[in-house]
């Protein structure tokens, strides 16, 4: 019966936004319309979307290579705002919306009938509309300024030097420690990781780049962060997003997180503890860093955000993850495109899943995951898009997050495309396999875990019904 409800309870509708837009090709510029010859208009319909949902980064100080915030610089592109959204590129946001769960934390995707307001609104010259019907400006941080907010405490790795050409690297910070400094246990409510060049007094951007924004400008392709106990132990192999000794493992540690290129700072659950210990130290496992056409003196630099201090965590055990996908078996052929992958765990207890992070590399086309229960039921929980330019981590709404049983089987699928259309791809001809550069290919599911006891999971499931009766019955008479 708890699988039943849990089964039928993780579908719901989609909100809110994540924190990444990107580039759009330029069109020429035509002369101002001013005269309307559309009810949609810049100033009243266009720009709010713009400011929730591509400001982020089409900012004066964002990643992509213009701003979007006043009409005179939003109308050059309209036709490419119109096409890079009508196919869904932008903003890059790949959870299919007719698939799955679609309640989502910070989610910057636009609705159907916000695409077709812009295509209409390009289509009938892109009027600028009533002066008075824009929206006050977005206020935007200052520059080098944490997406979260200015953390509780900041981390910071030694100064490393990457060539301007060279070999990936891989490492380099596997023997550092640096001590937190903290002389009692936090409760860590979020953590942002971030590629710092102190020399340029600001956090990585390509505001400044007079050839636009493009992937290799970061020289961080991954690093880990993770907590080194006052007794020299750490969470490297049995943290939340670390790699468990066993399939199937689901072990509990203190702080252990994955930072990708490009990726969303983590808010954990509410309910959900992640310890930083007094005396601990912070260590960078697993970090990978490569070369982009000059030289740059860079830092890892972890933000942490606590609760306060008198924060009681309902789940004090933290996160997990588990160890899922093809690994050194992947074989795709030169010029084929739709080659698939399959993977199968058993959940060894009940978990709510907190986040969906597929993780493939440049051939990766899409991943869909679903649950296969114990009496053979099958659902589908999402799928997703995929562009090794916009590394995504889900985040599932608190009430939303999937609820699986122990026993339950998780299924995920890939699908890889390796033709020249794929503009990842540096050389479909070629052969690809698994590897660390992401010219190669990977297969892992990294979604984060909350491990549940039964006694816990049919709380959970219980909570749920509740809500959903509560929701369902909301505004009727008596």
């Amino acid at each position: 019966m708890a699988r039943d409800v849990a089964s039928s309870l993780v579908r719901c509708q989609m909100r809110v936004w994540i924190l990444i837009a990107g580039v759009l090709a330029p069109v020429a510029a035509t002369a101002q319309q001013t005269t309307p010859r559309s009810d949609v208009t810049f100033t009243k319909d266009i720009a709010p979307i713009l400011q929730r949902s591509c400001q982020q980064c089409h900012g004066p100080r964002g990643l992509a290579p213009m701003p979007l915030t006043t009409y005179q610089e939003v109308r050059p592109w309209a036709r490419a705002i119109k096409q890079k959204t009508a196919r869904r590129e932008m903003p890059p946001w790949f959870i299919e919306k007719t698939v799955g769960i679609q309640a989502f934390k910070d989610d910057p995707s636009l609705s159907d009938a916000e695409i077709e307001m812009i295509g209409k609104w390009v289509d009938s010259g892109a009027p600028m509309g009533n002066p008075a019907d824009m929206p006050p400006m977005r206020q935007f941080p200052a520059a080098g300024a944490w997406v979260y907010g200015a953390p509780d405490l900041v981390v910071s790795s030694p100064v490393l030097t990457v060539t301007a050409v060279g070999a990936d690297w891989h490492g380099p910070l596997e023997n550092v420690a640096v001590p937190t400094g903290l002389t009692e246990d936090r409760w860590v409510k979020a953590v942002e990781v971030r590629e710092f060049r102190p020399e340029e007094t600001t956090k990585a951007t390509t505001a400044n780049r007079a050839d636009g924004a493009t992937p290799s400008y970061f020289t961080v392709h991954h690093a880990g962060v993770e907590v080194q106990r006052a007794d020299g132990g750490n969470s490297e192999t049995v943290g939340e997003g670390a790699a468990p000794r066993s399939r199937g493992g689901l072990p509990r540690a203190e702080l252990s997180y994955l930072y990708e290129v490009g990726q969303n700072p983590m808010i954990y659950p509410a309910n959900v503890g992640i310890r930083l210990p007094a005396g601990s130290k912070i260590v960078f496992p697993n970090n990978h860093f490569h070369s982009i056409g000059r030289e740059v003196k860079m830092q890892i630099q972890a933000g942490f955000t606590f609760h306060p201090k008198d924060f009681v965590p309902k789940y004090p055990r933290g996160l997990s993850g588990l160890q899922l996908g093809a690994d050194r078996e992947l074989d795709i052929p030169a010029g084929e495109d739709n080659v698939r992958y399959d993977h199968f765990v058993t959940l060894p207890q009940p978990v709510k899943m907190v986040t969906f992070e597929p993780h493939l590399h440049a051939s990766g086309k899409r991943m869909c995951q679903e649950v296969i229960y114990a009496n053979g039921d099958r659902e589908t929980l999402n799928c997703a898009g995929y562009n090794h330019n916009w590394v995504k981590a889900y985040v599932y709404a608190d009430d939303e997050a999937p609820l699986l049983p122990a026993g339950a089987i998780l299924h995920v699928t890939a699908w890889y495309n390796n033709t020249r259309s794929n503009p990842l791809v540096v050389d479909p001809r070629n052969w690809k396999g698994w590897g660390q550069r992401s010219i190669d290919d990977m297969f892992f599911l990294l979604s984060k875990f909350l491990p549940l006891t039964d006694e816990e999971y049919k709380a959970e499931v219980a909570a749920r019904q509740n809500r959903t009766r509560s929701t369902s019955t909301a505004g009727q008479n008596p």
